[in-house]
């Protein structure tokens, strides 16, 4: 038989009511709305058409005595209207002779402007009459208006059509804001008569039926209702008190057993931590033996209640863990975590991992009790310098250090070849932990970064070795996978998934929830091959960049294909040999700007595309060709390319910046180096001073004196030198006497916490007034971000490189650059990206 379908009137009466209210206001809230638009471009419309016809009379006046700039004076007057996007002047062939922005002139119209149509260009000036239209799709107005000049007028013919669009988004915006304003406070009165009717009509008819019919279901399904029935009738008021005496004792029964199966589940999952259960109406506070234990105390030092864990809260966090709770109470997060410092018996602090969740509410939905853990994670941040006040960007500092972790790697290959046991080391990377940070500051950003650090230590630090790399990565190793291979493999993706599951859970600061996203990429090893720590982190390393680069897979584990055995010294030097004999190298060029943006000089940069293994970075190959011949004939090539390209540009006529080429030492301290630089340059005809070598300061490592008179020599032949990575310490200052280089280009280490440390301001500083009295021109070089560019612009840089500035540019993208003439934007914080 077919289930009978049934409503409740509680339901039916406010749907109708609330529905047929709804249809009717919102029907008329968008049919004004339309309406109010079409009006606002009505009269938007009728105001251009004024407009153009008065510049009508201007454009044709001034031609007639050919005063062109009172034209350019009317459009400059019409740009600072903020609404006017496009306000062109065109010829009969789409060519721009006025317009509101000054590099569109002399330009097709419909290359440039968009939403221009040249067949309705020539339709308005054929028929003689304006057209006007207002475009719905991109909210504006556009206009062709014809100039009706006389042919007498010499530049009658280079300008026949105005063309306009006018910006009327805003204003619709504007109007629509007024409108929802009025029928918001339609809606809200309507809406209180028609909620204020069906609450009379459910009080007086639906309630006290539907009273009775609750309570009996409650009693069947053990479901608690305190809520006494008033009825003027006895038996039913006798019928509702007998039900509700038994309802109170079967919640009493079913509470007590309720409670203890939620604490030793939740026991279960802690790991054994320190349980709590907070109930919030009495502030009774259930303390486990083990929570008390992590704080150094026996079971009968401690009383259970709320107090005896708010006062050995740190005063510094304390009101930062009670507003998380309170965030936890008021439904605004889904469970409560916090990372912060309780007092102890010895009446010393120590970090802890609190964590709990809400597990009963009243018949309000007010919440009656909260069951949580705490864990122990002072060994794991016991060399973080994280405080609520940020002392200094060094102050996210590793959990254990790099030598430490070396030791740890190295015990644990050992490990495994004693025990016949494979381990795993996984290398995690925090994706999205940068966007975090720019978007909540580095103070919110560290403390989550210090959550994250808890939250692993307490999910793995008892069976894993936690370490910390960098401020966007972590490592977890971890032993007895098993004597499987494939068994350990699948034993370690397990892993992953499951740090991937703790990182992914949502942190709450401040009020704000954040998700942060992870790649993991993992080695399984044996110790049978004893590796180097480094070649496992590696090997990590190589594994976590494919996962970086799948869109799918988060997670990879390394194989020995992933190595690429071109990445291998001996095979990628043979590879590099053939490279370039089949001129498989290639040149990019990163421009040097000042403070203008005028491009100062060009640095020549090798890129190495092999057809094959694809892009091969310069920090792989350059060490590989400075290990062999290979790297004089790389630079002499790149010596004799940069020639040939100046070459070029001198017959064009292009003003043309010095070139710098990086030289390596080994290729510098060769007895014929100067006289093979020499004989270069001057077989190629190009003058010296176009060319400038970028040497680091270990040249001066090896043989000093010889090196001074060869930079010496050079300079005296034309030849510009500059000083690369200046400021590292390989170079004595004293060696520098007597030298004046063209250019000084500082370490990158010195910019790296310029934005966010005043000691680093102040060095920086140091080193520029140091380098001015001495006559060098700074570069800073290795920009990335624009609060960077900024910073250095306030401290009187000279001379700026870096991606945010420009990208490196191929040879046709930086003659397109000298042939423009732009500048390459310092003080403002658009990187050049027009060339492509």
């Amino acid at each position: 038989m077919p289930k009978r379908p049934s409503f409740s009137l509680s339901f039916l009466v406010p749907f109708f009511l609330c529905s047929l209210y709804l249809l009717l206001v919102s029907g008329e809230f968008y049919y004004e709305r339309d309406e109010l638009r079409s009006e606002v471009a009505a009269r938007e419309s009728k105001q251009i058409q004024k407009d153009l016809f008065r510049m009508i009379h201007v454009v044709e006046s001034a031609l007639s005595v050919q005063d062109i700039s009172r034209i350019e004076q009317e459009v400059s007057l019409v740009s600072t209207d903020s609404h006017m996007m496009v306000y062109v002047i065109l010829d009969a062939s789409s060519r721009i002779k006025f317009a509101n922005h000054v590099i569109w002139r002399e330009s097709d119209a419909q290359n440039v402007v968009e939403g221009y149509s040249n067949d309705i260009h020539q339709q308005v000036v054929a028929d003689g009459e304006s057209f006007i239209k207002v475009n719905k799709d991109r909210l504006s107005i556009q206009a062709y208006y014809p100039i009706n000049t006389s042919s007498n007028y010499s530049y009658s013919s280079a300008v026949d059509v105005i063309y306009l669009e006018y910006d009327i988004s805003s204003l619709i915006a504007d109007a629509s804001d007024q409108l929802q304003k009025r029928f918001v406070f339609i809606w809200g009165a309507g809406g209180l008569l028609v909620v204020f009717f069906c609450w009379a009509l459910y009080w007086l008819l639906v309630r006290p039926v539907k009273q009775l019919t609750t309570r009996a279901k409650n009693v069947l399904q053990s479901k608690p209702d305190n809520t006494r029935i008033n009825c003027l009738v006895e038996e039913v008021y006798n019928l509702g008190e007998s039900l509700l005496q038994a309802e109170k004792l079967i919640q009493d029964n079913n509470q007590k057993v309720t409670n203890s199966e939620q604490r030793w589940l939740y026991s279960i999952s802690a790991n054994n931590n320190g349980i709590w259960d907070w109930n919030t109406q009495t502030n009774e506070v259930f303390l486990s033996d083990n929570w008390k234990e992590i704080l150094g105390y026996e079971t009968s030092e401690v009383t259970n209640n709320y107090d005896a864990w708010e006062s050995r809260l740190h005063p510094d966090e304390k009101n930062t863990v009670l507003r998380a709770i309170e965030q936890c109470l008021a439904n605004k997060t889904d469970h409560y975590e916090s990372v912060h410092r309780l007092l102890n018996k010895s009446n010393e602090y120590i970090w802890v991992l609190d964590k709990g969740q809400i597990i009963q509410w009243d018949d309000k939905g007010n919440p009656i009790r909260m069951v949580g853990s705490i864990t122990d994670v002072t060994a794991e941040l016991q060399n973080q310098k994280i405080t609520v006040e940020r002392q200094s960007h060094a102050g996210v500092s590793d959990i254990k250090d790099r030598e430490a972790l070396a030791n740890e790697l190295f015990d644990l290959q050992a490990y495994a070849r004693k025990s016949g046991q494979y381990c795993t080391m996984m290398l995690i990377n925090l994706s999205n932990i940068k966007l975090v940070n720019e978007a909540v500051g580095e103070q919110l950003s560290d403390r989550l970064l210090m959550q994250i650090s808890a939250r692993l230590a307490g999910s793995f630090a008892g069976s894993c070795l936690l370490s910390r790399l960098g401020d966007d990565e972590f490592v977890i190793a971890a032993k007895n996978l098993g004597a499987n291979l494939e068994h350990a493999n699948k034993r370690a993706l397990a892993l992953a998934s499951e740090v991937r599951q703790v990182v992914g859970r949502s942190f709450n600061l401040s009020g704000q929830d954040f998700s942060v996203f992870t790649q993991i990429g993992m080695v399984v090893f044996d110790g049978k091959e004893s590796l180097d720590p480094s070649q496992l982190l590696s090997r990590a390393d190589t594994a976590l960049g494919k996962a970086i680069e799948s869109p799918n897979n988060s997670c990879v584990l390394h194989s020995l294909q992933l190595d690429g055995s071109h990445h291998e010294p001996q095979k990628l030097h043979q590879e590099l040999k053939k490279a370039i004999k089949l001129n498989q190298m290639s040149l990019v060029y990163q421009p040097v700007v000042d403070i203008d943006g005028n491009t100062e000089s060009v640095e020549v940069l090798m890129r190495w595309h092999h057809p094959e293994f694809g892009y091969i970075s310069p920090k792989q190959f350059i060490p590989v060709a400075e290990l062999s011949n290979s790297i004089f004939e790389l630079e002499l090539w790149m010596l004799d390319e940069v020639c040939r390209f100046i070459d070029s540009l001198h017959n064009t006529e292009l003003s043309c910046p010095c070139f710098s080429i990086n030289i390596s030492s080994r290729h510098f301290h060769q007895d014929m180096f100067v006289s093979v630089i020499q004989s270069k340059i001057e077989s190629r005809g190009v003058k010296p001073e176009y060319i400038q070598l970028e040497l680091s300061e270990d040249i001066f490592s090896i043989n000093p004196v010889t090196a001074k008179a060869k930079i010496q020599t050079l300079q005296r032949l034309g030849v510009r030198v500059a000083l690369d990575d200046f400021g590292s310490g390989l170079c004595p200052l004293y060696r520098l006497h007597g030298i004046h280089f063209s250019q000084v280009k500082f370490a990158a280490s010195y910019i790296n916490d310029i934005t966010i440390s005043e000691d680093s301001r102040n060095i920086f500083t140091s080193l520029v007034n140091m380098t001015t009295e001495l006559n060098y021109p700074v570069v800073v070089k290795q920009i990335e971000d624009r609060q960077q560019l900024t910073t250095l612009s306030q401290l009187k840089s000279n001379l700026f490189q870096g991606y945010v500035i420009s990208r490196p540019l191929t040879q046709q993208d930086i003659k397109h650059l000298l042939e423009s003439e732009l500048t390459l934007s310092v003080v403002w914080k658009v990187p050049f990206n027009a060339l492509s």
